[in-house]
């Protein structure tokens, strides 16, 4: 799932999506661990693609809902002033990602 995200990026700076530059591939590995097991573990790698987007934007969408993920590490949180990310562009980032990929 990492490298679906982490090609995707790719695909959205080609085409000239500044938000897209704004994410890091570690931030997208991170992004991924935080994803509950059962939606990354469908047959159907399309539905699993749909279920991660999904989850990790509706979870993005407030600080309360994503205030304590990790890094990979399990030491740093995801989201604080101290990254060189925001949340909001995150989750602008997988709207984008979203639509980018037709689903619905």
């Amino acid at each position: 799932m990492t490298r679906i995200l982490k090609n995707l990026r790719f695909e959205l700076i080609d085409e000239g999506h500044a938000i897209a530059e704004k994410i890091p591939s570690f931030l997208i590995e991170c992004l991924v661990w935080n994803v509950p097991d059962e939606d990354l573990r469908l047959d159907d790698l399309g539905g699993a693609v749909r279920n991660t987007l999904a989850y990790l934007w509706n979870n993005t969408c407030t600080d309360a809902t994503c205030g304590d993920w990790t890094e990979v590490n399990n030491v740093k949180f995801l989201f604080r002033e101290t990254q060189g990310w925001k949340r909001t562009d995150v989750n602008s980032f997988l709207q984008l990602c979203w639509d980018f990929i037709g689903c619905q």
